[in-house]
């Protein structure tokens, strides 16, 4: 049975903080919550208590986590505070249920994300709950008109006169019918930033730009980023047809010209569907082929989910502790390290390979 007790030895065997292990073990249990809904969002202050001697030390409490509701799980969340069995976490802020909306802030409202095509009609990927969730994000965004009207209202809400403040806008959305589409609207996107001071990064989720043509057409809208969303490695079978078609073989070489064209570049991937052998052997190969460390989110299982979808390994904490080992190895040598801002359901929360992680991890 998982309880602080148990979370405090593996931190101590496998030498990382006792919050992160907490924290993988919170993304991939999902949360005990009295409500009519099964996914739920809430910003999280750790408790200023021990055994979160290293968070405080740091001042590092403050958190943002998207979870399961699951009522099965070891944590519970009664009042608005999050209990590990009978052991208070901390607090949670304005539970509610996750929504699909059209847009969403990083990094305390210095990166946008945008939701132009629909996500929640996007329909495919086994492992996916984006489809089951309530969609605000069904008003698309295709022309200038659409993202000025949008960029108006949002700075309106927040109080801003400009976009200069922002570091990056991330598309994050449903796929396209064809990849000139997604490419035609990034260059509308582009411009129309412009128009509002915007000097940051583009930054494209997806798997609709591939080709040599398709990213040699958007050097004009550079700073750039292309993540390419492999979610897994050799379980494709998972993936709806148009992520499926994309073999790895491709994705490597997509990301050595987007490399070469001076983009910043990665992947996304998703553990807890393959056995830690495949999982070391395909980063070990693709470390070479990125710029960018990549987008590891931990596979989170809802009711409408089929067992078979998670590895038989998947089911011990210890699975994702090991493959943070792993993959701490595979990337040691080189700069690329996560960004705590950009992924709630990371490996890595406060240290990556016994290194400190820094950055604005809320909203």
């Amino acid at each position: 049975m998982l309880n602080i007790s148990v979370v405090a030895r593996l931190a101590e065997k496998y030498n990382v903080p006792l919050e992160d292990v907490l924290f993988i073990a919170l993304n991939i249990n999902g949360v005990g919550f009295e409500c009519d809904y099964n996914r739920m969002r809430m910003a999280f202050r750790l408790g200023d208590i021990s055994p979160f001697d290293y968070a405080r030390q740091r001042g590092e409490l403050d958190y943002y986590f998207a979870l399961p509701v699951n009522q099965n799980s070891p944590f519970i969340l009664i009042n608005n505070i999050l209990l590990l069995q009978d052991t208070v976490i901390g607090q949670a802020i304005g539970p509610t249920e996750d929504i699909c909306d059209s847009h969403y802030p990083r990094r305390k409202g210095t990166s946008l994300n945008i939701n132009p095509n629909s996500r929640t009609s996007c329909h495919g990927c086994q492992f996916c709950y984006t489809a089951y969730q309530i969609p605000y994000d069904r008003k698309r965004l295709k022309t200038d008109s659409d993202l000025k009207d949008f960029f108006e209202d949002w700075m309106a809400k927040c109080g801003l006169t400009d976009l200069s403040h922002l570091i990056q806008v991330s598309v994050v959305t449903g796929c396209y019918e064809n990849s000139d589409d997604i490419c035609q609207f990034l260059r509308t996107l582009k411009r129309v930033l412009m128009e509002y001071q915007f000097i940051g990064k583009i930054f494209y989720l997806g798997s609709q730009i591939t080709t040599r043509e398709q990213l040699s057409n958007l050097t004009e809208i550079q700073p750039f980023g292309v993540c390419l969303s492999l979610e897994t490695f050799e379980r494709r079978d998972l993936l709806r047809d148009k992520k499926r078609i994309l073999s790895l073989q491709d994705a490597c070489e997509s990301m050595d010209f987007a490399c070469e064209l001076g983009y910043e570049v990665n992947f996304s991937y998703i553990i807890g569907m393959e056995s830690l052998h495949v999982m070391e052997y395909h980063f070990g190969h693709l470390r070479d082929h990125v710029n960018k460390f990549p987008t590891i989110n931990t596979l989170q299982m809802h009711k409408f989910h089929q067992s078979t979808l998670m590895d038989p390994e998947a089911h011990r904490l210890e699975y994702y502790l090991e493959a943070r080992q792993i993959i701490e190895r595979i990337f040691a040598k080189t700069s690329m390290r996560p960004l705590v801002w950009e992924d709630y359901r990371s490996l890595w929360f406060l240290t990556f390979d016994g290194k400190p992680l820094y950055g604005i991890r809320t909203p």
